[in-house]
């Protein structure tokens, strides 16, 4: 393999890996509880809903 395959391979190489460990970072990220947002989904599994005021 010469360096005109090595390098772009290696660019390729880098992405992948990078973007590998950012899916797994952020999966992570998710799993935890705290860092849900809060109106998702409370915990008897119903969706919160927010009452807005009619400005009639």
């Amino acid at each position: 393999m010469d360096s005109g395959e090595l390098i772009p391979s290696l660019a390729l190489m880098t992405l992948l890996v990078v973007l590998a460990l950012a899916v797994v970072g952020f999966v992570l990220f998710k799993r935890k509880r705290a860092n849900r947002h809060p109106m998702d989904q409370r915990p008897d599994d119903t969706i919160a809903k927010v009452r807005v005021d009619d400005p009639r």
